[in-house]
């Protein structure tokens, strides 16, 4: 699997995850069990989710830098290309 393909994987799956983590978070049809106890429930949670949403976050960031960044050979061929130019 090329790395541009592979980079477009993990940042899609990331993003689904995103949206499908907040969804499960503030979707459900009775979302006053966020709220039980005054709010202490948010105590819980909002630690919780920041972590997923980071942690998924940082997934999305590792897929775009795959998919935007040359591979290395053709870094490689740059360089040797700018060399010759160099020595004439």
């Amino acid at each position: 699997m090329r790395d541009k393909s592979l980079g477009s994987l993990i940042f899609v799956s990331g993003l689904i995850g995103v949206i499908a983590y907040i969804y499960w978070l503030f979707g459900p049809s009775n979302p006053e069990w966020l709220f039980i106890i005054n709010g202490v429930r948010w105590a819980i949670v909002l630690p919780i989710a920041c972590v997923v949403l980071a942690i998924l976050f940082v997934g999305m960031w590792i897929g775009w830098t795959m998919v935007v960044t040359p591979p290395v050979g053709l870094i490689e061929e740059e360089r040797h290309t700018e060399e010759g130019k160099e020595e004439k």
